[in-house]
């Protein structure tokens, strides 16, 4: 008698759900866990919270219409938002967990890099998506125009992906919790003064205001124009092809920073702490 044996393979169709699973189940804690630790840390979470509807309401009173003004605290508290709720939170955040060698042991678990890198991502996203509804909401209230609103979810959703990418670049060569107020500066700096955010690009040289729209934080502003007035970098109405032609020109740097900051970041963070 001949006796047969059937070796028996797990099942694709069975094995990729367990995956997503796994995926979701250590993602999800490694977020609470994060969640957990923002809520107690009162100085990132008043930075988080507080700061863009304080630098909101330094701008509030300005001398303009009530309907101007909405664009103008819809950019202040996107982008505010953007520099200190995502980008300078999320850095210190991630050198505050390597230097506690928090990251050092999970990267030796299960989470992949990737993971563990964009779990602190996830609550300040939270509170960045909230402070800027009610940005967008407070520009319904003044009477802002709407002209192209689909143009504010592509700032929202473009600039949390570009500043995710850039805080995990700045964290590779930031070396403790206290220099990251040096580290990020720089860009937080260019991005204030070189994005229409405190001052409007027409004042500066042509070849300044072309060097400004490939920077992180200028298309997200120029977003925003776009999504309450219709107009394009330089104040044009838009339609038709030019308005394909201007939202694509906005949305490339974003996705070209997003990129680069994130192949970079991944390729040369440090698990170890810096000495």
């Amino acid at each position: 008698m001949t006796i047969t044996t059937a070796t028996t393979r797990p099942d694709a169709a069975t094995s990729a759900p367990a995956a997503r699973g796994s995926f979701w189940r250590r993602f999800g804690a490694l977020v609470a866990a994060e969640s957990r630790i923002l809520v107690r840390n009162r100085t990132a979470l008043f930075t988080a919270v507080a700061m863009p509807p304080l630098i909101a309401f330094a701008f509030s009173g300005l001398s303009m219409d009530r309907a101007a003004l909405g664009v103008v605290l819809t950019m202040m508290m996107v982008g505010s938002a953007l520099m200190f709720v995502l980008y300078f939170t999320m850095v210190t955040s991630l050198v505050a967990r390597r230097e506690q060698l928090v990251l050092k042991r999970l990267v030796a678990g299960e989470p992949t890099p990737l993971e563990i890198l964009l779990a602190p991502a996830v609550p300040l996203l939270a509170l960045f998506l909230v402070q800027s509804g009610l940005a967008i909401g407070g520009a319904v209230a003044l009477g802002t125009p709407f002209a192209h609103p689909w143009a504010l979810v592509l700032a929202v959703v473009g600039g949390a992906a570009t500043w995710t990418a850039l805080a995990i670049w700045s964290a590779t060569w930031t070396r403790t919790v206290e220099s990251a107020q040096l580290t990020t500066m720089p860009l937080i700096l260019v991005a204030m003064l070189l994005s229409g955010f405190s001052l409007p690009l027409t004042i500066l040289p042509d070849v300044v205001q072309r060097f400004a729209h490939w920077l992180p934080m200028t298309p997200v502003i120029d977003l925003i124009n776009l999504a309450h007035l219709g107009t394009g970098t330089s104040g044009e109405a838009l339609a038709g092809g030019a308005l394909v032609g201007a939202t694509t020109g906005m949305i490339l740097p974003m996705l070209l920073w997003t990129a680069l900051a994130l192949y970079a970041g991944l390729r040369g963070f440090r698990w170890d702490p810096r000495g």
